[in-house]
């Protein structure tokens, strides 16, 4: 059933399309789409679950869950931006639905899975301690889908999606990253 969702969102877009629709795709009664996906906005919901767990699944497939927040937080990014690049027609397609049909915002699974890490952070020692690990979830989520759908409206070579979403990690994290000790610089008298 999602597959044939997602495959008519791409081909007609999502407004276009019934449950009705998705149930004679999939070749299941309508009742059956109704019991695992109550609502046509459910798909969006699960396709971005998928396009997380991907994200997550590469962090963990590297062993990264030992490394720094910085390492964790840009293997994230990296991986959302590969998916992305990789399905550009699905990206383009669901994302703008997305955008529409949902409070985009108010994507309570993209923050809280950024802030756990952001608060593993704290817990090392590499993020400040004062830093709400919630509002850096909610700005590293809007920066991503920012960058998302600048990259959905231009050439995707004009704009590189990984870079573009390196760049802004990498100015949020500077905000929030511990400040390390300078060392000492020491000059010949010679």
């Amino acid at each position: 059933m999602y597959e044939a969702a997602v495959e008519l969102f791409i081909a007609r877009g999502y407004d276009n399309i019934t449950m009705d629709e998705i149930a004679e795709r999939a070749d299941v009664a309508r009742a059956t789409v109704f019991n695992h996906f109550q609502r046509k906005v459910e798909f969006l919901h699960e396709w971005s679950a998928r396009r997380r767990q991907r994200a997550q699944d590469a962090i963990r497939r590297e062993n990264l869950q030992s490394h720094s927040t910085r390492d964790i937080l840009a293997r994230y990014m990296h991986e959302l931006a590969i998916l992305n690049e990789e399905t550009r027609r699905e990206t383009v397609a669901l994302m703008t639905a997305t955008i529409h049909a949902t409070n985009i915002l108010d994507s309570p699974y993209l923050v809280q899975e950024i802030a756990g890490y952001v608060r593993r952070g704290q817990n090392a020692g590499e993020t400040r301690k004062g830093i709400d690990a919630e509002q850096v979830g909610v700005l590293l989520a809007t920066g991503y889908f920012a960058t998302l759908n600048h990259w959905i409206k231009v050439d995707p070579h004009e704009f590189p999606l990984g870079p573009a979403l390196e760049e802004m990690l990498k100015v949020v994290l500077h905000g929030i990253e511990e400040p390390r000790p300078q060392t000492a610089r020491h000059h010949d008298d010679a």
